[in-house]
């Protein structure tokens, strides 16, 4: 790809406090490509949501991180299809800067239909995260221990759509525990696609946005 892989431990000065505060949750090491200087933004959001989002969930996605971005915040997702990539383009069209966490190791590119997207977001000082070194493919297992790391970068969660069984309420849920403000977007209809975002909103989770 041409960028360097940079690896960071926990005790580096370039670690993020915001990782350092989750405790035992902590990784040990960080493996970067792109803009480091991401991690010390003042402003960060995650945006996130399904994979299989329907057009509304995933045009949600995108207004929200254009809306945020022109705001001054960095936008932090997960390079997934669907709800991540749509929340990472809205970003980058709107000229913010974003942050992709990852499953893998940042020599593999997850899902390989995003590998342009992946190159769109370093050329535009974006940054990709991730605490699996080289070699190492997406498994449900990374993929869930990178929702934390999503939470933790971020200082409020928004959830443009998912159904009720996803993976995208395990963020909510590191969410939850590390304190951080949670908000889910409200849908004028209700059905298998909106349906994590109506039950964060009726249980009181999260914030209607």
């Amino acid at each position: 790809m041409g960028y360097e892989i940079i690896e960071i431990s926990k005790t580096s000065e370039l670690f993020p406090q915001s990782l350092r505060e989750i405790g035992d949750d902590c990784p040990e090491k960080l493996y970067l490509m792109g803009n480091m200087e991401l991690l010390k933004a003042e402003k960060s959001v995650a945006i996130i949501g399904a994979r299989a989002a329907d057009r509304n969930g995933c045009s949600k996605a995108y207004s929200l991180a254009v809306d945020f971005a022109k705001k001054g915040y960095v936008v932090v997702s997960g390079l997934a299809l669907g709800c991540d990539s749509s929340a990472h383009r809205g970003c980058l069209n709107a000229m913010g800067r974003t942050i992709a966490v990852v499953g893998t190791g940042l020599d593999i590119v997850h899902p390989l239909e995003n590998a342009p997207l992946q190159t769109r977001i370093l050329q535009r000082q974006g940054l990709i995260i991730s605490e699996q070194p080289t070699g190492v493919k997406a498994s449900p297992k990374t993929l869930v221990r990178r929702n934390r790391l999503q939470a933790a970068l971020s200082q409020m969660v928004v959830v443009a759509q998912c159904p009720r069984k996803s993976g995208t309420l395990y963020t909510v849920e590191f969410a939850r525990k590390y304190g951080k403000e949670v908000f889910a977007a409200q849908f004028k209809y209700h059905n298998e696609f909106t349906g994590g975002n109506d039950y964060l909103l009726s249980e009181g989770i999260a914030k209607g946005i």
